[in-house]
């Protein structure tokens, strides 16, 4: 079965085209943190064209939900819902996290603020911890007997000095989210939930307040 993996959760819009019993046929990764939109419509034509696979031979759609920023995360997920919905195929979704790197290890990426996005993982890749919000001082105490990754890692490596900060991978792989994934391929299609963990910067105004004279 050919399965599409995207993820918009980082500044990394990444696409790949897996097939799930031979590994990655494709993929696209570019990096752009304000083009989300533009980008990812061009990447799934480009890994398409490459592997020259006609869409409506895809038999499933696997999206990272985050978590990563209101925007560019909802970029992902609706590509992915409406092209689940227009192929009539099952969509699926995890913690981008799960992408980012295998075996035992902590994945991070920024969540801007001074703080990070990560999550833990054991030798067998489970996640055993998060995903979580948090700056990085305050993980610091509990990352000395496991390598560190991606790209929070990477921008806070100043307050992780003395860890196992590892310059790669940088950003969750489409390819092994479908991996995580594929055991559930086949059954039934699953809600597509974001997982922001906070609340975005821009907000609705609440009611006028009241003037009296």
């Amino acid at each position: 079965m050919l399965v599409l993996g995207l993820d918009t959760s980082t500044p990394a819009v990444s696409v790949a085209l897996v097939d799930l019993d031979g590994g990655a046929v494709a993929e696209c990764v570019v990096v752009d943190a304000r083009r989300h939109g533009e980008l990812l419509a061009a990447g799934i034509r480009t890994v398409l064209l490459e592997a020259r696979i006609d869409r409506r031979d895809l038999g499933a759609v696997v999206v990272g939900l985050g978590p990563g920023p209101f925007t560019g995360l909802r970029v992902g997920i609706v590509t992915a819902a409406t092209l689940a919905d227009a192929l009539r195929i099952p969509a699926y979704g995890t913690c981008s996290l799960d992408g980012l790197g295998t075996g035992e290890r902590v994945a991070m990426t920024d969540a801007r603020r001074r703080e990070v996005y990560w999550a833990r993982y054991d030798a067998a890749g489970a996640r055993v911890a998060g995903p979580g919000v948090s700056a990085p001082s305050e993980l610091v105490d509990r990352l000395h007997d496991v390598p560190v990754l991606g790209d929070g890692a990477i921008v806070y490596a100043a307050v992780l000095a003395g860890l196992d900060v590892r310059t790669e991978p940088r950003y969750p792989s489409p390819a092994l989210l479908v991996q995580v994934v594929a055991p559930r391929i086949g059954t039934a299609a699953e809600p597509l939930v974001p997982l922001y963990l906070r609340r975005p910067d821009a907000e609705q105004p609440g009611p006028p307040k009241r003037v009296t004279a």
